[in-house]
């Protein structure tokens, strides 16, 4: 780039050798914010503030991605043992069959049933599966106890409880 101004003219060679003696804060400052440091001596002060700050522990990257959503992860664990702790509205809202998938209701069944339709009525009344990575999650947040199967009489999930439809995971023969 220095090289194309020196070969404009002569009119534009004054301001070069300010450019090129310039501090590297300055050089990073006019790169960051390209209004402030195009006049030569009015901006100079403001430039090297901005680049005083801009090399502050605020400014320099960072490994944590910051555009990610937030994910709820196994952070309870117990003061005394620091066993971890299971988290309440894991099992508060899913329940666990005994292969290992998760299963849960869908949210807002209950509300507005007046606006909506006697299809959808009818698909607020089924239970919904979680997929893989949900159910491995949930796994985590809870502890062996909820992981272990639970027999209960007269329970309503006993049917979904086996997968007979997968020749791998069929206990039944065929």
């Amino acid at each position: 780039m220095l090289q194309t101004l020196l070969r404009v003219g002569r009119q534009l060679t004054t301001a070069v050798p300010y450019y090129a003696s310039a501090a590297p804060t300055l050089l990073q400052c006019s790169k960051v914010f390209p209004g402030t440091c195009h006049n030569s001596m009015k901006f100079g002060s403001l430039c090297s503030t901005i680049a005083k700050q801009h090399n502050s522990l605020l400014f320099q990257p960072t490994n944590v991605p910051l555009c990610e959503p937030p994910t709820r992860t196994v952070t309870k664990f117990s003061l005394q043992k620091g066993k971890r702790k299971t988290v309440k509205a894991v099992v508060k809202r899913f329940f666990r069959l005994h292969w290992g998938g998760w299963i849960r209701t869908v949210a807002g069944r209950h509300k507005k049933m007046w606006k909506k339709s006697a299809k959808r009525r009818h698909r607020l009344k089924q239970h919904l599966l979680c997929n893989s990575t949900q159910s491995y999650l949930l796994d985590k947040m809870v502890t062996k106890f909820w992981r272990t199967p639970k027999y209960y009489v007269e329970d309503p999930y006993e049917p979904y409880h086996t997968r007979e439809e997968h020749p791998i995971a069929r206990r039944k023969p065929a």
